[in-house]
């Protein structure tokens, strides 16, 4: 299978190309880069770092900041609570149907932060993003038939390890693909924190354009690969 088959496979769902799972994955790793640079060091999908600053504030009594990292938490719970929602309300929508109401939502919610992040003193930013970071973990869990996160990389770096074993210790031939793209997906997820931290270093607030603009493109893609394929086979 040649490059441009294996970006977009017209006999995969749309939510499983791996060129919709990578900009998904640049945008993952360019959220945890802004949120740790622009708002005091939270990460906005890695909760287990998080959680970590919780203990950490916890035995030193720093209660204030345990707040501080406890929010982003909540949030990305709720978060997931909502994509169940969506999807058990809506079960009866395609799967083009689904993305793009996943997708939409995702653009609200940073319109929303774009415009004015701080409400009543409050910095909303880590709060929405880390929703955001929910839903996207939640909605799209698969790549070319293999589980990945699009978010976070233990999980993937942990099945790349796998197929890399597989391939060049017992031989497989078989993990070659799952390798190329697990590895692949790991160099998007630092390649969208290394964009996302020089961006918001030179941008600051204004960098979240970039993960916006992220997500349009994968609203079109979703679209053309809808229109290319036909309606029956996403």
């Amino acid at each position: 299978m040649n490059l441009r088959e294996t970006l977009i496979n017209k006999n995969l769902p749309v939510h499983e190309q791996l060129m919709f799972c990578l900009l998904l994955t640049a945008v993952g790793g360019f959220f945890d880069a802004y949120t740790f640079v622009n708002c005091d060091g939270i990460f906005a999908n890695a909760q287990t770092g998080n959680l970590i600053f919780v203990g950490i504030d916890l035995i030193e009594g720093n209660f204030r900041e345990v707040l501080h990292y406890s929010i982003p938490i909540l949030s990305f719970v709720v978060g997931v609570l909502v994509s169940k929602h969506i999807e058990t309300k809506y079960k009866e929508l395609s799967i083009f149907k689904h993305i793009y109401m996943l997708l939409l939502t995702q653009i609200f919610a940073l319109l929303v932060i774009l415009f004015k992040h701080q409400y009543l003193g409050v910095d909303i930013r880590p709060i929405v993003i880390s929703f955001i970071c929910a839903i996207q973990f939640d909605g799209f869990r698969k790549v070319n038939n293999l589980v990945f996160a699009s978010v976070f990389c233990t999980g993937n770096l942990r099945s790349m390890s796998e197929h890399l074993y597989k391939y060049v210790v017992l031989k497989k031939k078989e993990s070659k693909t799952p390798l190329a793209i697990y590895s692949t997906v790991i160099s998007v997820f630092l390649s969208g924190v290394v964009l996302g931290a020089a961006m918001s270093k030179i941008f600051l607030h204004k960098a979240i354009f970039v993960p916006l603009i992220i997500i349009c493109i994968n609203l079109f893609l979703v679209t053309t690969i809808y229109h290319k394929f036909g309606r029956k086979k996403i």
